[in-house]
């Protein structure tokens, strides 16, 4: 039986989360993530639960906020999962970034504004930080 890549993203939307833009991007590439379950963290806005079950209900994609965590054992949803994606304003403070890494799970988190402290890596995400089809194609390419 073949088992469903499990995507996990923040679900922030405030001065710093940027999880619309998020949604936005699954749109432009959601015939290529039907094999993957991707659910939203640290949801915290009515606009966004809105958001999520309408991507659910216009493209069919296995995507939802999780209640519990009785589905992963009572461990952490990072357990086992595919990607860590975010896109935030300018700083990834708040992300889950350290458990992420202790289950090895790939991250993919661009930052609209970068910071001095800024790497090649979130420099080579900033234009995907604002346009959601790149960011889609990133998110597609990070889970291959």
């Amino acid at each position: 039986m073949h088992r469903k890549r499990r995507i996990i993203i923040d679900g922030l939307e405030d001065k710093q989360g940027r999880s619309l833009l998020v949604i936005s991007a699954l749109y432009h590439c959601h015939s290529q993530l039907s094999d993957a379950k991707i659910r939203f963290i640290d949801v915290d806005s009515g606009a966004v639960r809105g958001a999520v079950d309408l991507l659910r209900w216009e493209t069919g994609l296995d995507v939802r906020i999780p209640v519990d965590l009785s589905e992963y054992g009572g461990g952490s949803i990072f357990a086992g999962a595919s990607l860590y994606a975010a896109i935030r304003l300018n700083s990834l403070d708040g992300l889950h970034v350290a458990e992420a890494k202790f289950f090895n799970v790939p991250l993919l988190h661009a930052l609209q504004f970068l910071p001095e402290s800024a790497t090649s890596e979130h420099l080579a995400l900033l234009q995907p930080a604002h346009d959601p089809a790149l960011f889609a194609h990133h998110l597609i390419e990070r889970m291959r």
